[in-house]
């Protein structure tokens, strides 16, 4: 038979024995945790020390192609502004509209290119011009002296020829069949009475290279 003074004492020893902290173990498990976390930190920071010793970069978090895509379109219209805003008027480009008149209308200019390098050397010469203050138009006679802007045409002579070839296209001049050898070619601007514009003529040299 079981002492009855014996099962007394052995509850009395459970009540007195100690009971587990819970705030120390938590206090515990905290500190542990931010010691991990340091030194996890601390291990990246060493990580990061040895790559830019050795000349190398940590690597980057990746970067979605949307974004990139966004980036270089905004980029795009941002520099297709800034051109526009630099862009000639048509008045700039084309000169002044046919339909109103100029009083104290500037003096006619003639500008000419070379000879467009690699047609030379096929054996076909263009020659690519353009006018100021002055329109090209299949328009002659006296009355044509008066209109505002000022109209004319252009002359030009191959190898010094007597006659001048007349042109009212305003578009390039182009030259075939001469032979191999040196050429030179003159352009003048000519009003609509076939008189020469004084200052506006301009002599292009040239050489046709051998047929092969």
């Amino acid at each position: 038979m079981t002492q009855p003074g014996a099962t007394q004492r052995s509850r009395e020893l459970a009540d007195e024995s100690p009971m587990p902290n819970t705030r120390k173990s938590e206090s515990v498990t905290g500190r542990a945790r931010r010691v991990g976390a340091a030194s996890k930190t601390a291990r990246e920071s060493a990580a990061k020390q040895r790559l830019t010793g050795y000349g190398l970069e940590p690597a980057t978090p990746h970067v979605p192609s949307g974004i990139v895509i966004r980036a270089v379109v905004i980029g795009i219209m941002a520099a297709v502004y800034a051109l526009s805003a630099v862009a000639q008027t048509a008045k700039e480009v084309k000169g002044a509209t046919p339909l109103v008149s100029i009083p104290n209308e500037p003096p006619a200019k003639l500008i000419v290119d070379p000879p467009v390098p690699d047609q030379l050397a096929l054996g076909r010469v263009f020659i690519q011009y353009r006018t100021e203050n002055l329109r090209i138009l299949p328009v002659f006679g006296n009355t044509a002296l008066a209109v505002s802007p000022r109209i004319g045409h252009l002359h030009y002579y191959v190898d010094g020829q007597s006659w001048p070839i007349v042109d009212t296209s305003g578009e390039t001049v182009v030259l075939v069949g001469l032979p191999p050898g040196p050429h030179q070619v003159k352009l003048e601007l000519a009003d609509a009475t076939h008189k020469p514009i004084p200052g506006c003529s301009k002599v292009v040299e040239f050489t046709i290279p051998p047929r092969k």
